[in-house]
């Protein structure tokens, strides 16, 4: 298989690792690129790596090779553990070529990548061939977890296990993440077919190239970003499937009639096992989520049809060891689903014009009224929602309806797979082909002529199918409706003669067996149940033992290993838990400040600003489960303005004693979601009156052992608010157990980033100390996805019973209490004083505090404290913000009598920004595109980097008598520095960057410097005198970042390397 390879070659000061492609060095003008660490401060969350693509003759010199196989190209980069790690791909297996029939000469060559290794950016320790050999490895004999020689293990050895299971695949020709349609019509519609522009969604490793998709889009100038396309250095991968069969009697493509292909690419959105990734998230991605396409090729036509598969796209989890049946649990209601759904279909529209729906979970006759439920969990609800399969389907057919879409754009169809095939009538199938086979019809397929590229029929909707888990009964429709279609097109199109048209649609089964295999490895860790059926279309004996087996497979499967699976899935991704152990990783850009200040200035045009007001509350309920007690004025609301979303955050829902830290109960978190739902609601119409419009629903909740957020907001704000996620961090007992700590809420409303903490530092009087620890634990410690650490919001909040006391006797508070001294008080407040000495909460605010200390009464009234140990009363709940623009409108206690705190509550103002992401994405582009423009106009002559004029003329000195002009002669070496250091030259700087990307590199003490006098002016490549692409013209300025100033122009610039003699 002819793909692109390159050397791996090293530099140790400062370390670098070169990729150079095999034919760079026999090129006279061949290229390679570098990567390097240029800043690590992980205490600032700031990792960049510079990426650049240097001219091997002139810096290949200062590298060395490193003792390994040509590799086939950069996986990505990614920071774990403290380090910064570059994946390559070592060995790889080729599978096929989707062009082997056509007349085409580029070729759609894809393998499958069987061995991964991961280099360090800042240590050469890895560099050995032992460390290399990781676990898993085709060659490798080294038992997993095994140490090598010198007693460490490589810490991606598992990453580069995963990567090279044999589940990623890449093309080193064409664009695999997008399918044949889609490529076609990219190359028709897209404002530059040239750019490569793969589809992140199935870019399974698009986190770890974002450095260079980013060196690519802003560094590069059109024919640069072309050249480095072209050699191929990041190589993206998709995760699915490929399977590939030859009809004609043929094992190979030559001399056979037809071939077929099935290629699965698995979502990178919400990638996970089975029992640990459910449902959607907030982006519209869901679980399993599979866009399978299947391939007919023949000398004279292409087909191509594309189905998918994916998770119930509501919010429903699975939780604990799942034996027998699965019971579910829906955890938003109707009104706070419908965005995430709505985001989901919105992009399968996108992307296929026209969805059906085709849902095989169990059907009851009986239909319960979703569109009323306000709670978060159906099972608890009035109407008597269940958790059953039947109950999740019902609730699917239900945000179907509430979206309100036509059914010419969304069409629902419902097949109880399992109660219609029991017995063995597997071919009932048929009867939900028939029911779906005008929609098939309509959909049509992609055909293209091969000689021409003429496309003669574009697919125009899918079909979308699921069960619960999207896998076996999934498998065996999608199968049905591939081979029916395939069938009807090749008897229809006279591709091949009809008397082979049987085994053509045989050995698509077979693809949809061996598909469904793959697949079920990736979801559950064992092939799929009923791949008989897939395959054939038939069961027996031998395909019911099977499934037993796998399903005992996947009960140890799912309920022991996927926990490491998933983490590793996470690591790779970005998602979930990773930021706990990596950074994110940006490209170091030399152009960031001036770029940034003059994008903010474009923004300001296009954004547009909202005011939000919320509603904070912080509660230590002290383990009391609520029992219908009224909530009086709690969560009242002004009548003037609704709050947008209201975050409460508990403490002690549960009693802190060892059975609930180890049990982690949520039932108590349930009924308050139960509760607060109708309670906020009650209230919203009470303040409003005729005015409300609408309702609040939950939105998400989080709890860890005592510490709980309940998130609600009202529906019209719902749909603006997306990338919610829940970090947890543990401080009690060292950060053991979660008696204390916190649960942290990032979420996007609009474009503004938000955070809200709920939080429970340490108790006691005397442990301030303790306390200051616990929030900078919480601080440093809580990470989300992409390594975002609770700093790094535009908005944070905390609330929470943090615990501080007031440092006075108890008598003389007791007695500043009753006579309302509360500024004498505070003067006494240990958070204040914290605070005021820059110990903690340093940059955030509270607002001014006009009520009586929260805490400590007897349990039930508004009596402080009468037990024996007679605790101080104090401001223990507070609410802290930092942000800019904040107006908090009211700071305030609740009298409710259900605990031996008082609830603290505030009501705040700030902006919120709304950014087209495509005007952005255009405006980034075209100031980069000025910058580029600006380095190509000659600088003034005074300002030259090098003067050409002296330059020759040294050299002409130097080759006429072997001496330099003492004009131009260096200053000596001495014994502190080296003559070439900083080669400054009669204020001429020599050796130094040519463009940012490409940087004349200076050799180690010792080594021998290329004459920078030398005619090759080896010292600076790209500027030189005459040359026309730097020529200024005032005419090609761009008048505005909006203005596209440049696309290339195709001039090449003739240059020959004089090699120094």
């Amino acid at each position: 298989m002819d793909t692109k390879r390159f050397f791996v070659y090293v530099k140790a000061q400062p370390r670098a690792i070169a990729l150079v492609p095999v034919q760079a060095l026999s090129s006279p003008n061949g290229m390679f690129m570098t990567v390097q660490l240029y800043a690590r401060q992980a205490s600032n969350n700031i990792i960049k790596v510079k990426i650049g693509v240097e001219l091997v003759e002139r810096t290949l010199q200062y590298f060395s090779p490193l003792d390994i196989e040509p590799v086939y190209g950069c996986a990505g980069i990614l920071d774990y553990q403290a380090d910064t790690y570059m994946f390559l791909i070592t060995q790889c297996q080729p599978l096929c070529d989707l062009d082997a029939l056509t007349a085409r000469g580029s070729g759609r060559r894809i393998a499958r990548v069987t061995q991964v290794i991961a280099l360090s950016l800042t240590d050469s320790i890895f560099d050995s061939t032992a460390y290399r050999r990781m676990p898993g490895a085709m060659h490798d004999d080294i038992v997993q977890g095994e140490l090598d020689p010198y007693g460490v293990q490589n810490p991606c050895s598992q990453m580069t296990q995963f990567l090279g299971n044999g589940a990623f695949y890449f093309s080193p020709t064409f664009d695999i993440t997008r399918t044949m349609q889609s490529q076609r019509l990219r190359a028709i519609l897209a404002d530059d077919p040239k750019i490569y522009d793969p589809d992140l969604k199935f870019q399974w490793n698009n986190n770890m190239l974002q450095v260079f998709t980013d060196y690519r889009m802003n560094l590069c100038g059109p024919a640069e970003r072309q050249s480095f396309d072209d050699a191929g250095y990041a190589v993206s991968l998709i995760q699915g499937t490929v399977g590939a069969v030859y009809c004609g009697g043929m094992s190979s493509a030559r001399g056979a009639d037809l071939a077929v292909y099935l290629i699965s690419r698995s979502s990178s959105m919400r990638s996970g096992m089975r029992f640990l990734t459910r449902g959607v998230d907030d982006q519209g991605g869901v679980a399993n989520e599979v866009e399978t396409e299947l391939i007919m090729t023949s000398q004279r036509l292409t087909f191509s049809h594309v189905q998918i598969r994916g998770s119930i796209p509501v919010f429903w989890t699975q939780d604990g060891v799942q034996i027998g049946s699965h019971r579910v649990r829906i955890t938003r209601s109707v009104k706070a689903t419908i965005p995430a759904t709505k985001r989901h279909f919105s992009d399968l529209l996108s992307r296929y014009r026209r969805v059906s729906v085709v849902n095989l979970l169990k059907i009851h006759q009986a239909y319960g009224d979703f569109g009323g439920l306000g709670a978060a969990d159906p099972n608890m609800a009035a109407n008597g929602a269940g958790t059953s399969e039947a109950d999740l389907g019902r609730f699917y057919n239900t945000m179907l309806d509430a979206m309100g879409l036509p059914v010419s754009l969304i069409s629902y169809h419902a097949f109880d797979y399992n109660t219609e095939v029991r017995g063995g009538h597997f071919e009932r199938v048929n009867s939900l082909i028939n029911q779906i086979h005008p929609l098939m019809a309509s959909f049509k397929y992609y055909l293209e002529e091969n000689e021409s590229g003429i496309a003669l029929s574009l697919q125009q909707g899918v079909h979308r199918t699921n069960c619960i888990d999207c896998l076996d009964r999934t498998n065996v429709v999608q199968s049905v409706i591939s081979r029916s279609l395939v069938a009807e097109f090749l008897q229809q199109s006279g591709l091949i003669p009809g008397g082979t048209v049987p085994a053509a649609v045989d050995g698509v089964g077979r693809l949809w067996g061996d598909n469904g295999n793959a697949i079920s490895r990736l979801y559950t860790g064992t092939g799929a149940l009923k791949s008989d059926v897939t395959t054939s279309g038939k069961s027996g004996w031998a395909g019911f033992l099977s499934d037993a087996s796998k399903s005992i497979s996947r009960l140890m499967q799912n309920n022991f290993q996927d926990k490491g699976k998933q983490s590793v899935i996470d690591l790779l991704l970005g998602s979930g838990d990773s930021g706990l152990y990596c950074r994110p990783v940006s490209l170091y850009d030399e152009y960031e400040k001036e770029i940034t200040a003059a994008l903010e200035l474009e923004l300001k045009k296009i954004s547009r600003i909202d005011s939000i007001r919320v509603m904070l509350c912080t509660y230590n309920v002290h383990g009391s489960a609520y029992r219908g007690d009224p909530l009086g004025s709690w969560l009242s609301m002004p009548r003037d303005k609704r709050p947008d979303f209201i975050a409460i955050g508990f403490q002690e829902i549960v009693n802190l004693d060892v059975q609930s830290v180890i049990s982690a109960d949520t039932s108590n978190r349930r009924v308050w979601e139960q509760v607060l739902t109708a309670e906020i609601n009650v209230k919203y119409k009470k303040a409003m009156g005729n005015r409300a419009d609408g309702e609040y629903a939950l939105v998400s909740s989080e709890q860890l052992v005592g510490v709980a957020i309940l998130f609600f907001a009202h529906d019209t704000i719902i749909p603006r608010i997306h990338n919610v996620q829940m970090a947890k961090c543990k401080t009690g007992f060292a950060g053991m157990a979660g008696n204390k700590g916190s649960v942290a809420m990032q979420l996007m409303l609009d474009d503004t980033s938000i955070c809200i903490v709920a939080a429970h530092l340490a108790s006691g009087t005397s442990n301030v100390s303790e306390r200051n620890s616990d929030y900078h634990t919480i601080r440093t410690g809580t990470r989300f996805r992409h390594g975002r650490s609770i700093d790094d919001h535009d908005y944070v909040f905390w609330l929470g019973d943090l615990n501080y006391r007031i440092d006075l006797p108890n008598d003389q508070t007791r007695s500043l209490v009753s006579q309302g001294q509360l500024q004498s008080l505070m003067m006494y407040d240990q958070l204040s004083t914290q605070m005021a000495a820059g110990r903690v909460f340093s940059g955030y605010s509270e607002a001014d505090i006009d009520f009586l200390p929260t805490y400590k009464f007897d349990t039930g009234t508004t009596t402080y404290d009468t037990s024996e140990k007679m605790r101080v009363p104090s401001w223990t709940d507070r609410i802290m913000y930092r942000g800019q623009g904040i107006n908090v409108l009211a700071y305030y206690r609740d009298e409710i009598c259900f605990s031996d705190h008082k609830p603290v509550l505030a009501v705040m103002n700030f902006n919120v920004v709304s950014i087209d992401k495509e005007q952005k994405r255009k405006i980034i582009r075209r100031l980069y595109a000025l910058r580029h423009q600006a380095e190509k106009n000659p600088a003034p002559k005074e300002q030259k980097l090098i003067d050409w004029e002296d330059a020759a003329a040294a050299a002409s000195d130097y080759a006429s008598n072997g001496t330099a002009s003492k004009k131009q002669l260096p200053a000596p070496s001495s014994d502190s520095s080296s003559w070439w250091e900083g080669n400054q030259v009669d204020g001429n700087t020599y050796g130094g960057a040519t463009n940012g990307r490409s940087t004349q590199q200076q050799p180690p003490a010792g080594t021998m410097l290329i004459n920078p006098f030398a005619s090759s002016r080896s010292a600076i490549n790209l500027i030189r005198t005459g040359n026309p692409e730097f020529q200024h013209d005032s005419r090609k300025q761009a008048e505005s970042a909006t203005d596209d100033p440049f696309a290339d122009d195709g001039v090449e610039i003739p240059w020959t390397p004089i090699l120094p003699s």
